[in-house]
Protein backbone atom coordinates (compact mmCIF):
# COMPACT_ATOMS: atom_id res chain seq x y z
CA UNK A 1 0.00 0.00 0.00
CA UNK A 2 1.46 3.19 -1.07
CA UNK A 3 0.43 6.00 1.18
CA UNK A 4 2.34 8.85 -0.94
CA UNK A 5 -0.78 10.83 -2.81
CA UNK A 6 0.33 11.60 -6.39
CA UNK A 7 0.84 15.27 -7.96
CA UNK A 8 -2.29 15.10 -9.09
CA UNK A 9 -4.10 13.99 -5.67
CA UNK A 10 -2.20 16.50 -3.97
CA UNK A 11 -3.44 19.48 -5.99
CA UNK A 12 -7.17 17.62 -5.35
CA UNK A 13 -6.55 17.65 -1.55
CA UNK A 14 -5.17 21.10 -1.45
CA UNK A 15 -8.48 22.36 -3.74
CA UNK A 16 -10.45 20.07 -1.60
CA UNK A 17 -9.30 21.60 1.98
CA UNK A 18 -9.16 25.27 0.53
CA UNK A 19 -12.72 24.85 -0.97
CA UNK A 20 -14.24 23.71 2.48
CA UNK A 21 -12.07 25.80 4.46
CA UNK A 22 -13.99 28.52 3.08
CA UNK A 23 -17.95 27.31 2.05
CA UNK A 24 -17.91 24.99 5.12
CA UNK A 25 -17.01 26.16 8.62
CA UNK A 26 -18.10 25.21 11.24
CA UNK A 27 -21.01 27.39 11.91
CA UNK A 28 -22.42 26.39 8.52
CA UNK A 29 -22.30 22.51 10.01
CA UNK A 30 -23.90 23.80 12.88
CA UNK A 31 -26.79 25.63 11.49
CA UNK A 32 -27.75 22.83 9.31
CA UNK A 33 -27.25 20.06 12.58
CA UNK A 34 -29.62 22.13 13.82
CA UNK A 35 -32.60 21.65 11.92
CA UNK A 36 -31.74 24.27 8.50
CA UNK A 37 -31.24 21.23 6.10
CA UNK A 38 -31.53 24.02 3.36
CA UNK A 39 -28.59 26.01 4.57
CA UNK A 40 -26.57 23.40 3.03
CA UNK A 41 -27.81 23.86 -0.34
CA UNK A 42 -25.22 26.12 -1.64
CA UNK A 43 -22.35 24.24 -0.65
CA UNK A 44 -23.99 21.22 -2.54
CA UNK A 45 -24.01 23.93 -5.75
CA UNK A 46 -20.24 24.31 -4.62
CA UNK A 47 -19.49 20.75 -4.52
CA UNK A 48 -21.27 20.26 -7.86
CA UNK A 49 -19.20 23.59 -9.67
CA UNK A 50 -15.79 21.59 -8.75
CA UNK A 51 -17.28 18.41 -10.02
CA UNK A 52 -17.11 16.48 -7.09
CA UNK A 53 -20.59 14.89 -7.56
CA UNK A 54 -19.75 13.64 -10.92
CA UNK A 55 -15.90 11.94 -9.85
CA UNK A 56 -17.79 8.36 -9.75
CA UNK A 57 -19.68 8.08 -12.91
CA UNK A 58 -18.59 7.36 -15.96
CA UNK A 59 -17.93 10.34 -18.60
CA UNK A 60 -20.56 8.64 -20.89
CA UNK A 61 -23.49 9.53 -18.26
CA UNK A 62 -21.82 12.79 -17.69
CA UNK A 63 -19.68 11.87 -14.85
CA UNK A 64 -15.67 12.09 -14.77
CA UNK A 65 -14.65 8.40 -13.91
CA UNK A 66 -11.98 8.76 -11.10
CA UNK A 67 -10.32 5.84 -9.47
CA UNK A 68 -11.28 5.26 -6.37
CA UNK A 69 -8.12 6.63 -4.11
CA UNK A 70 -8.80 9.98 -6.12
CA UNK A 71 -12.12 9.92 -4.72
CA UNK A 72 -10.88 8.78 -1.06
CA UNK A 73 -9.16 12.26 -1.33
CA UNK A 74 -12.14 13.87 -1.61
CA UNK A 75 -14.10 12.04 0.98
CA UNK A 76 -11.19 12.15 3.37
CA UNK A 77 -11.63 16.06 3.25
CA UNK A 78 -14.67 16.30 3.64
CA UNK A 79 -14.30 13.66 6.98
CA UNK A 80 -12.23 16.34 8.21
CA UNK A 81 -14.43 19.41 7.60
CA UNK A 82 -17.62 17.88 9.45
CA UNK A 83 -19.26 17.93 5.88
CA UNK A 84 -23.23 18.18 6.77
CA UNK A 85 -24.26 17.17 2.92
CA UNK A 86 -25.02 13.75 1.84
CA UNK A 87 -22.22 12.99 -0.47
CA UNK A 88 -21.86 9.37 -0.04
CA UNK A 89 -25.81 8.32 0.39
CA UNK A 90 -26.18 10.11 -2.21
CA UNK A 91 -23.40 9.89 -4.65
CA UNK A 92 -21.12 7.15 -3.73
CA UNK A 93 -24.30 4.88 -2.54
CA UNK A 94 -27.47 5.47 -4.45
CA UNK A 95 -25.43 7.06 -7.39
CA UNK A 96 -23.33 3.44 -7.21
CA UNK A 97 -26.84 1.63 -7.69
CA UNK A 98 -28.26 3.28 -10.58
CA UNK A 99 -25.13 3.27 -12.44
CA UNK A 100 -24.69 -0.65 -11.91
CA UNK A 101 -27.96 -1.79 -12.14
CA UNK A 102 -30.09 0.95 -13.79
CA UNK A 103 -31.19 0.69 -17.48
CA UNK A 104 -29.25 2.90 -20.19
CA UNK A 105 -32.60 5.59 -20.08
CA UNK A 106 -32.40 5.40 -16.08
CA UNK A 107 -28.55 6.16 -16.54
CA UNK A 108 -29.46 9.06 -18.98
CA UNK A 109 -32.05 10.41 -17.20
CA UNK A 110 -30.79 10.14 -13.32
CA UNK A 111 -26.85 10.08 -13.45
CA UNK A 112 -26.12 13.57 -15.11
CA UNK A 113 -28.40 15.39 -12.79
CA UNK A 114 -27.15 13.92 -9.88
CA UNK A 115 -23.44 15.32 -10.94
CA UNK A 116 -25.04 18.76 -11.76
CA UNK A 117 -26.30 18.79 -7.94
CA UNK A 118 -29.82 18.95 -9.54
CA UNK A 119 -30.89 15.50 -8.06
CA UNK A 120 -31.67 14.03 -4.81
CA UNK A 121 -31.74 10.52 -3.93
CA UNK A 122 -32.16 8.42 -0.79
CA UNK A 123 -31.47 5.39 0.39
CA UNK A 124 -34.21 3.29 1.80
CA UNK A 125 -32.62 0.05 3.06
CA UNK A 126 -33.01 -0.70 6.34
CA UNK A 127 -35.50 -2.50 8.03
CA UNK A 128 -33.83 -2.63 11.85
CA UNK A 129 -31.78 -0.80 13.24
CA UNK A 130 -28.96 -3.29 12.32
CA UNK A 131 -29.07 -5.34 9.60
CA UNK A 132 -28.72 -4.52 5.75
CA UNK A 133 -28.76 -7.86 5.04
CA UNK A 134 -31.12 -8.27 1.73
CA UNK A 135 -32.32 -12.19 2.17
CA UNK A 136 -34.23 -10.40 5.35
CA UNK A 137 -35.92 -8.49 3.48
CA UNK A 138 -39.88 -8.17 4.63
CA UNK A 139 -40.66 -5.06 2.46
CA UNK A 140 -42.30 -6.58 -0.49
CA UNK A 141 -43.36 -5.93 -3.87
CA UNK A 142 -46.03 -7.82 -5.43
CA UNK A 143 -47.61 -7.70 -8.97
CA UNK A 144 -50.83 -6.40 -9.33
CA UNK A 145 -52.24 -5.54 -13.15
CA UNK A 146 -49.38 -3.55 -15.60
CA UNK A 147 -47.26 -2.62 -12.65
CA UNK A 148 -46.01 -3.78 -8.52
CA UNK A 149 -47.99 -2.93 -5.58
CA UNK A 150 -45.35 -2.23 -2.52
CA UNK A 151 -46.43 -2.61 1.69
CA UNK A 152 -43.27 -2.29 3.84
CA UNK A 153 -40.70 0.14 6.19
CA UNK A 154 -37.80 1.03 5.95
CA UNK A 155 -35.88 2.94 8.91
CA UNK A 156 -33.07 5.64 9.47
CA UNK A 157 -33.75 7.04 5.75
CA UNK A 158 -31.63 10.17 4.99
CA UNK A 159 -33.45 13.82 4.38
CA UNK A 160 -36.31 11.40 2.74
CA UNK A 161 -38.85 14.36 3.24
CA UNK A 162 -35.84 16.59 1.06
CA UNK A 163 -35.03 13.90 -1.45
CA UNK A 164 -36.38 13.73 -5.38
CA UNK A 165 -35.84 10.27 -5.58
CA UNK A 166 -36.50 6.92 -2.63
CA UNK A 167 -33.76 4.14 -3.97
CA UNK A 168 -36.16 1.27 -2.17
CA UNK A 169 -34.77 -2.23 -1.53
CA UNK A 170 -37.61 -4.31 -2.04
CA UNK A 171 -38.29 -8.27 -2.21
CA UNK A 172 -40.39 -9.87 -5.38
CA UNK A 173 -40.60 -13.49 -6.38
CA UNK A 174 -37.75 -14.64 -4.21
CA UNK A 175 -35.60 -11.99 -5.39
CA UNK A 176 -34.29 -8.34 -4.68
CA UNK A 177 -35.23 -5.44 -6.76
CA UNK A 178 -34.53 -1.73 -6.54
CA UNK A 179 -37.12 0.70 -6.85
CA UNK A 180 -37.07 4.76 -7.51
CA UNK A 181 -40.02 6.22 -6.33
CA UNK A 182 -41.18 9.91 -5.37
CA UNK A 183 -41.43 10.25 -1.37
CA UNK A 184 -44.66 12.04 -2.37
CA UNK A 185 -46.38 9.21 -4.21
CA UNK A 186 -49.32 8.05 -2.72
CA UNK A 187 -49.35 5.61 -0.01
CA UNK A 188 -45.89 6.82 0.94
CA UNK A 189 -45.67 8.22 4.75
CA UNK A 190 -43.17 9.67 6.07
CA UNK A 191 -42.50 10.03 10.19
CA UNK A 192 -39.33 12.32 11.27
CA UNK A 193 -37.63 10.42 13.98
CA UNK A 194 -35.17 11.81 16.76
CA UNK A 195 -31.67 11.43 16.88
CA UNK A 196 -28.86 12.72 18.25
CA UNK A 197 -26.66 12.08 15.39
CA UNK A 198 -28.50 13.05 12.98
CA UNK A 199 -31.09 15.56 12.47
CA UNK A 200 -33.02 13.96 9.49
CA UNK A 201 -33.83 10.57 10.00
CA UNK A 202 -37.25 9.21 8.70
CA UNK A 203 -39.07 5.91 9.15
CA UNK A 204 -40.34 5.95 5.57
CA UNK A 205 -43.67 3.65 5.05
CA UNK A 206 -44.66 1.86 1.97
CA UNK A 207 -49.25 1.11 2.01
CA UNK A 208 -49.64 -0.08 -1.11
CA UNK A 209 -47.88 2.07 -3.37
CA UNK A 210 -48.45 1.64 -7.36
CA UNK A 211 -44.80 1.32 -8.91
CA UNK A 212 -44.68 0.85 -12.84
CA UNK A 213 -42.08 -1.24 -14.32
CA UNK A 214 -39.82 1.98 -15.40
CA UNK A 215 -39.11 3.10 -11.99
CA UNK A 216 -37.66 -1.05 -11.49
CA UNK A 217 -33.87 -0.05 -11.70
CA UNK A 218 -32.89 -2.58 -14.57
CA UNK A 219 -33.84 -6.01 -15.55
CA UNK A 220 -32.62 -8.17 -13.28
CA UNK A 221 -34.85 -9.80 -10.64
CA UNK A 222 -31.91 -10.47 -8.04
CA UNK A 223 -30.23 -6.89 -7.79
CA UNK A 224 -28.20 -8.32 -4.23
CA UNK A 225 -25.14 -8.71 -5.77
CA UNK A 226 -25.29 -4.84 -7.03
CA UNK A 227 -26.10 -4.35 -2.81
CA UNK A 228 -23.60 -6.48 -1.84
CA UNK A 229 -20.70 -4.45 -3.74
CA UNK A 230 -22.34 -0.71 -3.18
CA UNK A 231 -22.18 -2.20 0.86
CA UNK A 232 -18.69 -3.03 0.60
CA UNK A 233 -17.77 0.49 -1.48
CA UNK A 234 -20.03 2.56 1.11
CA UNK A 235 -18.16 1.06 3.88
CA UNK A 236 -14.44 2.05 2.30
CA UNK A 237 -15.85 5.40 2.18
CA UNK A 238 -17.42 6.23 5.55
CA UNK A 239 -14.07 4.65 7.17
CA UNK A 240 -12.16 6.92 4.90
CA UNK A 241 -14.83 10.29 5.80
CA UNK A 242 -14.20 8.54 9.50
CA UNK A 243 -10.32 9.09 9.09
CA UNK A 244 -10.62 12.22 8.45
CA UNK A 245 -12.70 13.37 11.01
CA UNK A 246 -10.25 11.33 13.52
CA UNK A 247 -7.63 13.39 12.61
CA UNK A 248 -9.18 16.73 12.49
CA UNK A 249 -10.10 16.16 16.15
CA UNK A 250 -6.66 15.27 17.21
CA UNK A 251 -5.86 18.59 15.21
CA UNK A 252 -7.98 20.32 17.73
CA UNK A 253 -7.04 19.10 20.68
CA UNK A 254 -3.40 19.68 20.29
CA UNK A 255 -3.76 23.37 19.86
CA UNK A 256 -6.19 23.47 22.35
CA UNK A 257 -3.69 22.02 25.17
CA UNK A 258 -1.19 24.74 23.34
CA UNK A 259 -3.22 27.50 24.27
CA UNK A 260 -5.06 26.81 27.48
CA UNK A 261 -3.11 27.38 30.65
CA UNK A 262 -4.10 25.72 34.37
CA UNK A 263 -2.63 25.79 37.68
CA UNK A 264 -0.42 28.12 36.31
CA UNK A 265 0.67 25.59 33.19
CA UNK A 266 -0.12 24.84 29.99
CA UNK A 267 -2.29 22.00 29.92
CA UNK A 268 -0.39 20.29 27.53
CA UNK A 269 2.49 20.28 29.69
CA UNK A 270 0.79 17.38 32.09
CA UNK A 271 1.87 13.96 31.27
CA UNK A 272 -1.60 12.63 31.69
CA UNK A 273 -2.78 14.73 29.05
CA UNK A 274 0.05 13.66 26.94
CA UNK A 275 -0.75 9.74 27.41
CA UNK A 276 -4.11 11.00 26.03
CA UNK A 277 -3.25 12.74 23.32
CA UNK A 278 -0.88 9.75 22.21
CA UNK A 279 -3.42 7.43 22.73
CA UNK A 280 -5.77 9.49 20.39
CA UNK A 281 -2.52 9.60 18.02
CA UNK A 282 -2.32 5.89 17.49
CA UNK A 283 -6.28 6.04 16.88
CA UNK A 284 -6.22 8.19 14.11
CA UNK A 285 -3.25 6.27 12.30
CA UNK A 286 -5.31 3.33 12.64
CA UNK A 287 -8.41 5.09 11.22
CA UNK A 288 -6.35 5.98 8.52
CA UNK A 289 -4.15 3.20 7.07
CA UNK A 290 -7.11 1.01 8.14
CA UNK A 291 -9.66 3.07 5.48
CA UNK A 292 -6.24 3.49 3.04
CA UNK A 293 -5.95 -0.03 2.64
CA UNK A 294 -9.64 -0.69 1.92
CA UNK A 295 -9.40 1.94 -0.77
CA UNK A 296 -6.64 0.59 -2.00
CA UNK A 297 -7.87 -2.98 -2.83
CA UNK A 298 -10.83 -1.26 -4.39
CA UNK A 299 -8.76 0.39 -6.31
CA UNK A 300 -6.77 -2.53 -7.41
CA UNK A 301 -10.13 -4.34 -8.26
CA UNK A 302 -9.20 -7.40 -5.82
CA UNK A 303 -11.80 -8.94 -3.05
CA UNK A 304 -12.35 -6.15 -0.67
CA UNK A 305 -14.38 -7.66 1.55
CA UNK A 306 -11.54 -8.60 4.39
CA UNK A 307 -10.14 -5.20 4.21
CA UNK A 308 -13.22 -2.91 4.09
CA UNK A 309 -14.68 -4.96 6.81
CA UNK A 310 -11.58 -4.33 9.36
CA UNK A 311 -11.51 -0.57 8.03
CA UNK A 312 -15.54 -0.52 8.53
CA UNK A 313 -14.52 -1.55 12.53
CA UNK A 314 -11.26 0.26 13.12
CA UNK A 315 -11.92 3.97 11.44
CA UNK A 316 -15.77 4.19 13.77
CA UNK A 317 -14.41 2.83 16.36
CA UNK A 318 -11.20 4.72 16.80
CA UNK A 319 -13.31 8.46 15.77
CA UNK A 320 -15.63 8.09 18.66
CA UNK A 321 -12.84 7.41 20.71
CA UNK A 322 -11.28 10.15 20.00
CA UNK A 323 -13.85 12.47 20.20
CA UNK A 324 -14.47 11.17 24.13
CA UNK A 325 -10.60 11.65 24.59
CA UNK A 326 -10.48 15.35 23.12
CA UNK A 327 -13.94 16.26 25.53
CA UNK A 328 -12.12 15.20 28.07
CA UNK A 329 -8.73 16.89 26.69
CA UNK A 330 -10.98 20.19 26.48
CA UNK A 331 -12.25 19.97 29.96
CA UNK A 332 -14.96 21.49 30.92
CA UNK A 333 -15.81 23.60 28.26
CA UNK A 334 -15.95 20.24 26.35
CA UNK A 335 -19.01 19.70 27.44
CA UNK A 336 -21.11 22.53 26.54
CA UNK A 337 -23.15 22.57 23.03
CA UNK A 338 -21.17 25.69 22.01
CA UNK A 339 -17.91 24.11 21.36
CA UNK A 340 -17.80 23.23 18.09
CA UNK A 341 -16.02 19.79 19.09
CA UNK A 342 -19.76 18.40 19.66
CA UNK A 343 -20.25 18.85 16.27
CA UNK A 344 -17.76 16.09 15.02
CA UNK A 345 -18.55 13.82 17.90
CA UNK A 346 -22.54 13.72 16.37
CA UNK A 347 -21.09 13.13 13.16
CA UNK A 348 -18.75 10.43 14.57
CA UNK A 349 -21.61 8.88 15.79
CA UNK A 350 -23.74 8.97 12.60
CA UNK A 351 -20.90 7.15 10.55
CA UNK A 352 -20.82 4.63 13.43
CA UNK A 353 -24.22 4.01 13.34
CA UNK A 354 -24.62 4.03 8.92
CA UNK A 355 -25.80 1.30 7.23
CA UNK A 356 -26.38 -0.73 9.72
CA UNK A 357 -23.33 -0.01 11.67
CA UNK A 358 -19.93 -2.00 11.88
CA UNK A 359 -22.01 -5.07 13.87
CA UNK A 360 -22.27 -6.49 10.15
CA UNK A 361 -18.98 -6.41 9.21
CA UNK A 362 -17.36 -7.85 12.43
CA UNK A 363 -19.82 -10.78 11.90
CA UNK A 364 -18.28 -10.92 8.35
CA UNK A 365 -14.87 -10.61 9.71
CA UNK A 366 -14.84 -12.89 11.76
CA UNK A 367 -16.69 -15.80 9.06
CA UNK A 368 -13.58 -14.69 7.08
CA UNK A 369 -11.17 -15.22 9.98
Amino acid sequence: MDLELTQEQSQVQDAARRFLSRECPPALVRRVREGEPGEAAALWAGMAAQGWLALPFEEASGGLTVDAATLAVVVEELGRACDPTRFIDCVVSCGALIQDAGSEAQKRCWIPALARGELQVSLALLESPADPDPPRLETHLEPQGAGFRLNGRKLFVECAADADLLLVVARERGGVRLLALSPAAPGVELVRLRSLAHPHLYEVRFHGVAVEHEQVLGNDLDAAPHLRTMLQRSAAFLSMAAAGGTQRVLEMAIAHVRERHQFGRLVGSFQAVQHMLADAWADAETARLAAWEAVTELHSGESAECKVAVARCASSESFVRTCLTAHQVFGGMGFMWETDLHLWTRKAKEIEFAQGGAAPWRRRLAKLL
